[in-house]
């Protein structure tokens, strides 16, 4: 008889990030305004959102409930704020320089860095506060379904009406992403709770008719294509959104698999393994996949050479999502510094 009590691990969720991850990629590669390009415009219409709803599924509650808000600070410190600071030491080093050799330097655009990440460097302290937020309504006692009506009704607002159409303070809240967001990461969250219960057995059950709705939404959108808000055009994303949540989390939840039993399932891919490991390693990818398109576009090559662009900026990413796979280095990792600075193990 076996004692040993078995881990259980939806690998099913890293594959989930790791395709989420590599649309990232190419949302960011693609040239062109998100509401112009075909292209930018589908990938934006749900890739953030599902991803946020993933990382909401994946919070602990319970342990963010007893700890206390510093100590969960402190947790993240070490496994997302730090790799997070040398990423934007980096690009934020490089862009103070750029400013400061055409006389653009000054205490202003120093503070807008400060407060305005370079390009993506935005979600991983909104991430941080978003737990820190959820951690504050756990303790608070706030009811979790309460909560994220609210802010489903923020998202809903910001996603109908145009900044100049709501209430000044409500526009200003509602420009930054930290909030309207937020309601993503509180539906992951709640999506884990027994009042989800009843969605998730109908989305199991009835595979065909969130595909029916997703399917639905998805052309709805796209077919309005463009920049201009309505309350209709908003309500189609948030329900595509919500189903794909649902319907992806519940289908990379539904074969767990034993890591003290690896011979039990088939051997997966060349392709899954490679897909899996870069939702393993989302971190890293995500912090420093833009760096050939920030040389790139430092020098305008997008704009003179924009075949050049793709062909140097694809192959770069990929070598640098294999250079992150390379240094994981397994279970043991390559080296204690880069397994902290870089994937932050701790």
């Amino acid at each position: 008889m076996n004692n040993h009590k078995e881990k259980i691990r939806y690998v099913g969720i890293d594959s989930l990030r790791g395709w989420l991850i590599i649309l990232v990629m190419l949302g960011h590669l693609v040239l062109g305004s998100v509401d112009e390009n075909i292209i930018r415009y589908s990938i934006y219409a749900f890739h953030m959102p599902l991803f946020i709803g993933l990382t909401g599924y994946l919070i602990n509650a319970d342990s963010l409930r007893n700890n206390t808000i510093f100590a969960t600070l402190m947790r993240y410190w070490w496994r997302v704020l730090l790799p997070f600071a040398f990423a934007y030491f980096f690009f934020t080093a490089i862009l103070a320089i750029h400013a400061f050799e055409e006389g653009r330097i000054s205490a202003k655009l120093l503070l807008s860095f400060v407060v305005t990440p370079y390009y993506h460097l935005w979600f991983i302290p909104t991430l941080v506060l978003w737990v820190l937020a959820f951690a504050t309504l756990l303790k608070l006692r706030v009811p979790s379904f309460y909560a994220l009506l609210f802010f489903l009704s923020l998202s809903l607002i910001w996603a109908s009406l145009p900044s100049a159409e709501q209430w000044p303070l409500l526009a200003a809240l509602l420009s930054k992403k930290v909030i309207y967001f937020f309601s993503f990461f509180l539906f992951g969250a709640w999506l884990r709770t027994a009042g989800s219960k009843k969605l998730r057995t109908l989305f199991s059950q009835f595979k065909i008719l969130p595909m029916v709705v997703i399917t639905a939404c998805a052309g709805l959108y796209l077919i309005n294509i463009g920049a201009d808000k309505s309350l209709f055009k908003a309500g189609v994303w948030l329900i595509l959104n919500l189903a794909l949540i649902t319907l992806l989390i519940d289908s990379a939840t539904s074969k767990p698999s034993a890591t003290s039993k690896p011979l039990a399932a088939a051997k997966p891919s060349v392709k899954s393994s490679i897909i899996t490991a870069i939702g393993r390693n989302s971190l890293p990818i995500y912090l420093w996949h833009v760096v050939p398109m920030f040389i790139l576009k430092g020098f305008d090559i997008h704009q003179s050479y924009p075949l050049v662009y793709y062909f140097v900026a694809s192959i770069s990413m990929v070598l640098i999502v294999f250079a992150v796979l390379w240094l994981e280095g397994g279970k043991e990792g390559r080296n204690k510094l880069i397994d902290r600075c870089l994937f932050g193990k701790v």
